[in-house]
């Protein structure tokens, strides 16, 4: 359809549109810097809400939350550093007796000064397992566990694994031993023992035996119910065999006479005797009435 045109060739639409332009330019030209204003406004604010909330809003809950990570790691550091690290123990020695029974004696060590532990403990030879027994370890000690005259179901087995379990940590309490541990154990722990001999081809009715004997001395002021002793015989510092005997009633500066026969053939010259005493100084219940 052709559209109307007027005067100089203009539409009718086209002088519609010229004629509201004419009339509105000024609120059109308001509308217009209006708009640009408002878009500035946006922006600007929008910058200055990023630069408020980076610097004055988030930046204190950010520092404030890696503080406590910070410190969480630092508590998580000490948690670890003052935890009691693992008992240590040497290789298991397994002795062969009369009869296809065996004997086992290993080491254990506690290199913590402030820990003790309790635990219940075996011996897995070739599969077969010991009974279990209780054991202790206190503070800095170097002790023996042991086994003896277990008789296993296939003969000829000589190697062992130590197996530990039910172990429960304790934290020496200053208000039974003070704040020095160890000085307060070298006073109740002392024992010696002295002119260790080892003789051997003795005979009592026909039956060769060999002797291992000592003097057990308690130098110390305390008395207890029951010293356990690990006697260790070593060739050239190796074990070649062991035992573990039970004295009762060790009093206070007292020196005692033991005796421990071996029935047991014996490989090569014995060159050391090692005895270990064992007493929980930590149980009340270890010492007898007449100790301080």
């Amino acid at each position: 359809m052709a559209e109307n045109r007027i005067g100089g060739g203009f539409t009718e639409g086209e002088l519609k549109f010229a004629n509201v332009y004419v009339r509105h330019r000024i609120l059109l030209r308001q509308i217009g810097y209006g708009s640009l204003i408002g878009m500035n406004v946006i922006l600007w604010s929008v910058a200055l809400w990023g630069l408020l909330d980076a610097y004055a809003i988030s930046y204190p809950r950010e520092s404030r939350i890696s503080s406590e990570i910070a410190q969480n790691q630092f508590i998580a550091t000490q948690l670890q550093s003052n935890r009691p690290q693992s008992i240590q123990a040497s290789a298991v020695s397994v002795f062969q007796g009369t009869d296809d029974r065996l004997d086992f004696v290993v080491q254990v060590s506690n290199g913590n000064k402030d820990w003790w532990a309790e635990y219940t403990y075996r011996f897995n030879v070739s599969g077969e397992i010991t009974p279990a027994r209780s054991g202790f370890i206190l503070p800095g000690e170097q002790t023996y566990l042991g086994e003896f005259g277990f008789k296993p179901a296939t003969k000829g087995s000589r190697s062992g694994i130590l197996t530990v379990d039910n172990i429960r940590w304790h934290r020496v309490d200053p208000a039974v031993a003070g704040n020095d541990y160890a000085a307060w154990a070298t006073r109740r722990y002392a024992f010696e023992a002295r002119n260790a001999s080892y003789v051997s081809n003795l005979e009592l009715a026909g039956k060769k035996y060999s002797r291992t004997s000592f003097t057990l001395v308690n130098p110390t002021a305390y008395g207890y119910w029951n010293v356990k002793l690990y006697v260790v015989l070593k060739r050239a510092q190796t074990p070649v065999a062991a035992t573990s005997i039970t004295l009762e009633r060790v009093k206070a500066g007292e020196s005692r006479a033991v005796n421990i026969d071996w029935f047991d053939r014996l490989p090569g010259a014995i060159s050391d005797t090692e005895v270990v005493a064992v007493v929980n100084l930590l149980d009340s219940s270890s010492y007898l009435p007449s100790s301080p």
